[in-house]
């Protein structure tokens, strides 16, 4: 007995597609429960599976990715909730009440003449085309009949039919634009069914490869994939699918792709009006008498290139000046015929000029005039007058010229009489100043020498020799040096702050002084000798004139002349005789 509802299939796409590799494939099914009676249907549960059989392909392999979920055509107020999800113990999509919320009865309605959908939506469609069944299995009771309730099950079979394509597609370049000077390979990728024959033509429509089909091979659809070297300029390939081994009268399949160079290659030049640059936007005409080159703003541009070979170069209009390269070099003319024209230009950078003049660019400036000993400078062209050669630095072999000044006329100058070079300064006849860091010369002639600033010491040069002054004034000043070799020395005081080593004679004409720390030791004067401490004298001291001892309360003298003296004391000697002298004013005796 059948069930006492009906069902219906529908599916989305209509055909759904089987999934390929790398090529995933998603569908829906909508199953469509109808009540056909006019009485109510009651109902437990509503399951759909998905039974392998022999001549059926699995609608997916991971049912529970799949959404479930199930609608009635209208809503009775008093109808419970339902559900409809993937049941994993009894391996089926099942509907029933909702067991989220308490039903009010005990099995489903579903009204008269009413309808249910069960949607089981994005569904990972698996590989294999063919047949699909679904198997839909209820326990139904009622409907106009009033069929009691069973313990079986009733069982419908509902089929949908899975697809693979069944002609080729996708037929592409790996990508489209390649590089052929760099050994870059193109890779030309299509899929479709494993039973065609398949060609690939280039542009001239000639076959240059050819994928044959498989008999009997397991896979009803693959990936082709064929590699080749990448072309020289845009190429369109064709690919071409028949069935093996038809005729003429079947014309199969055509699937084109284009593939483009990174620089292209012509055999036979390339036709266009202009080329444009893709990021200077400069552009290059092809006009009726030759090229011309374009700035982006329509103005003419400029032509940049390592080496130019060329006859003749002209201005924009016929009667701009032109240029011819003879053999010689370059010939310069202007207008229409052959007069040599002027040769314009910032810097001119040549091995060699041969001119017999050269001027400024505007009329009465100074100009150069090369005769046969060399070049003159004159001073406008008006005449002969000679000018003035002005640069920055001149380096020459020889300059022969009576008088060499600063640019400013109000400076220092020099000339050149017959016994050498005067300097002069403020442009007039006073001597002026040499200023040098260094001055290496066989001799110098001068009056006096003085440092940089006029406060520092001098030497003048009188007759008798040298004299060193101080402060820039005429108080004489100091010599340093660390050794003086000198025939005599002549000087009001010397002091020594070191030792002081006389290998010869040392003559004291006035006397000398010793003192130590500011205390006088040793003094000699023109009738005697004073000594103030102990003097230990470890040799014979001669004394040739005498010697005079003093003491805090007097004094003794020893001289040739008078003997031994005792100044402060009654006791003398005096030319071999001792006396005593006693009284105020003192009485000598004779002893």
């Amino acid at each position: 007995m059948p069930s006492l509802l009906h069902y219906e299939i529908v599916t989305d796409p209509t055909s759904l597609r089987a999934s390929l590799t790398d090529e995933p494939s998603l569908g829906t099914v909508y199953v469509i429960v109808s009540n056909t009676h006019q009485a109510e249907v009651k109902w437990d549960y509503i399951d759909v599976a998905m039974p392998l059989l022999n001549l059926s392909s699995d609608l997916t392999d991971n049912p529970s990715a799949v959404t479930a979920s199930i609608e009635r055509t209208y809503q009775n107020p008093l109808d419970d909730e339902l559900e409809f999800a993937w049941d994993s113990g009894s391996n089926c999509f099942r509907a029933q009440l909702s067991r989220a919320q308490p039903p009010t009865r005990k099995h489903a309605l579903l009204d008269g003449h009413g309808a249910l959908v069960l949607k089981l939506e994005n569904i990972p469609v698996s590989a294999g085309a063919g047949l699909s069944l679904l198997e839909i299995r209820d326990n139904a009771y009622g409907g106009d009949g009033n069929l009691a309730r069973r313990d079986g099950h009733y069982t419908t079979h509902l089929g949908l039919v899975k697809q693979t394509p069944r002609v080729p597609r996708n037929f592409r370049a790996q990508k489209s634009l390649v590089n052929g000077d760099a050994n870059e390979q193109l890779v030309l990728l299509w899929d479709g069914p494993t039973d065609l024959d398949y060609e690939i033509l280039d542009q001239p429509g000639t076959a240059i490869h050819h994928e044959r089909a498989v008999p009997g091979a397991a896979a009803a659809h693959k990936d082709y994939r064929w590699p080749t070297s990448a072309p020289k300029r845009g190429t369109t390939y064709t690919l071409v699918a028949k069935a093996p081994g038809a005729g003429q009268q079947q014309r199969g399949y055509f699937l084109t792709t284009t593939v483009h160079a990174v620089v292209p290659e012509f055999e036979s030049g390339t036709r266009t009006p202009w080329v444009e640059g893709t990021a200077g936007k400069g552009r290059v005409t092809f006009a009726t008498d030759g090229v011309e080159v374009h700035r982006p703003n329509g103005n003419l541009g400029r032509v940049t290139a390592d080496d130019v070979i060329t006859r003749v170069v002209q201005g924009l209009t016929d009667s701009a000046g032109w240029i011819t390269f003879p053999d010689r070099g370059v010939n310069v003319y202007h207008g229409h015929g052959a007069t040599l024209g002027v040769l314009t230009a910032a810097r001119v950078d040549a091995e060699g000029v041969n001119t017999t003049w050269v001027g400024s660019r505007e009329a009465g400036q100074g100009w150069i005039a090369f005769t046969q000993p060399g070049a003159t400078l004159y001073k406008d062209d008006s005449g002969q007058e000679r000018g003035t050669f002005t640069a920055e630095k001149v380096d020459v072999h020889g300059l022969n010229t009576t008088w060499v000044g600063d640019r400013d006329g109000g400076k220092g100058w020099l000339e050149f009489p017959q016994s050498g070079i005067n300097v002069r300064k403020d442009g007039g006849g006073a001597w002026g100043n040499v200023a040098a860091d260094k001055a290496d010369l066989n001799g110098i002639n001068t009056k006096w020498v003085q440092g940089p600033g006029t406060g520092d010491g001098w030497i003048e040069f009188p007759p008798e020799g040298v004299r060193v002054l101080r402060d820039g004034g005429h108080d004489l000043g100091t010599v340093i040096a660390g050794k003086a070799n000198l025939h005599e020395l002549h000087t009001v005081d010397a002091r020594v702050s070191g030792e002081a080593h006389v290998q010869g004679l040392l003559t004291v004409g006035g006397g000398m002084k010793l003192s130590h720390d500011g205390e006088r030791m040793f003094v000699t004067m023109p009738d005697r000798i004073i000594f103030h401490g102990i003097n230990e004298f470890k040799k014979w001291v001669t004394l040739e004139r005498g010697m005079a001892v003093s003491f805090q309360t007097g004094s003794v003298e020893i001289t040739k002349e008078n003997g031994v003296l005792f100044r402060g004391s009654d006791v003398q000697i005096q030319q071999g005789q001792l006396s005593i002298s006693t009284g105020n004013p003192p009485q000598v005796r004779v002893l």
